[in-house]
């Protein structure tokens, strides 16, 4: 399993900037139809969108958290969240952070039938709505994507875009079934270490998504 898959996720997916494919530089987050807006609030997590291209894949998912986008927001540009949510995360820090911008370093460490990955992204930010992040060096060939935020009174819709290409080629197959675990298992542990699960028992089952634990400050 490449470990480049398990990003955000979120690199989280971390402080997060600027992809193209999928709109992911689109800060306006267009909402579902009632039906799945019904499923997302009883837990599930659903793909919108899924492109396998020769040694890649694009992937757009939504989440719905039962908790404030303050707190959700905090968990993904967070370092020490981050070990929970990222597959194989041994090394993560921020490099710069001014305003809007945040530069980030990761280290991603899954085993010895993958290769070690060790590279830096660029984050833009606009609380509480939209983040897009951006590969600056390392040994991915591509990495990219967005958030983005909806809030409703009763929690937050969270939209996730990542467009990711590994350095060496990878078959299609493998992409595409790495992605569709480690994705959605990323937004269920966010969602449980938002405590925005929506019962005792989804909580749990969210936290067990989890394949880290967080990092004491």
């Amino acid at each position: 399993m490449n470990p480049g898959y398990a990003l955000a996720t979120g690199c989280l997916c971390m402080g997060l900037t600027a992809g193209t494919a999928l709109n992911a530089e689109a800060p306006s987050l267009a909402l579902p139809d009632e039906g799945t807006m019904m499923r997302l609030r009883a837990g599930e997590v659903v793909p919108e969108q899924e492109t396998s291209r020769r040694s890649g894949a694009s992937v757009s998912i939504l989440v719905f958290i039962h908790a404030p986008v303050g707190r959700i927001w905090g968990i993904i540009i967070s370092c020490g969240y981050a070990r929970a949510f990222v597959a194989g995360l041994e090394f993560c820090q921020v490099l710069e952070e001014r305003g809007d911008y945040a530069l980030t370093r990761q280290i991603v460490n899954k085993g010895w039938m993958t290769p070690r990955l060790d590279y830096t992204f660029e984050t833009v930010r606009e609380p509480y709505r939209h983040m897009s992040f951006r590969l600056v060096r390392g040994n991915l060939k591509t990495l990219r994507g967005s958030w983005d935020f909806a809030a409703f009174p009763d929690g937050v819709l969270v939209r996730h875009v990542l467009v990711l290409q590994p350095l060496l080629p990878a078959p299609r197959w493998l992409v595409r079934r790495n992605l569709n675990k480690d994705l959605p298992d990323m937004l269920r542990c966010i969602r449980g270490l938002a405590n925005g699960s929506g019962t005792p028992a989804a909580l749990d089952a969210d936290r067990q998504s989890c394949p880290g634990e967080v990092e004491p400050h």
